[in-house]
């Protein structure tokens, strides 16, 4: 059966797509939680800067596409300041609502408490990042269609 592409089957196309990228972020958060938990708090240099925490283009794209309010991300704060979505435990957005640079970056000192954590657990993280880089660039594709 074909389905003509129209912008409401292009919307519902794009919302699925931006429920399974959520689910995606959603998954891989526990283990990402988990080193970040153990690495960061201890570490002197602050990753999580302000101006990681401001959404690009394609981050408003699933924004928009969850249905989700755009969080405003514009800050007087410098650059180099500690984010502000930074708490004592961690960041206090929910993993999906983030920019997505701040699921996508790892330190050094993450990535090597990762690969300590076993091969099969790091193998299963490093195939939920492909399927969420997947999903967020299929996303993007339907965007500019």
């Amino acid at each position: 059966m074909y389905v003509k592409r129209t912008p409401c089957t292009e919307s519902l196309n794009m919302e699925k797509t931006a429920d399974e990228l959520k689910e995606a972020f959603d998954s891989v958060s526990p283990y990402i939680q988990k080193h970040t938990s153990q690495v960061c708090p201890s570490c002197p240099k602050v990753c999580c800067i302000d101006r990681h925490g401001r959404y690009e283009e394609n981050d408003l794209i699933f924004i928009a596409a969850m249905r989700l309010d755009n969080l405003n991300c514009e800050s007087d704060r410098p650059d180099t300041d500690p984010c502000r979505f930074l708490s004592e435990k961690g960041c206090s957005l929910p993993r999906y609502r983030r920019p997505f640079r701040c699921t996508w970056y790892f330190c050094e000192k993450l990535l090597d408490s990762m690969k300590d954590d076993g091969a099969r657990e790091y193998k299963s993280f490093i195939s939920a990042l492909q399927k969420l880089q997947g999903l967020r660039q299929k996303l993007m594709e339907m965007n500019s269609a």
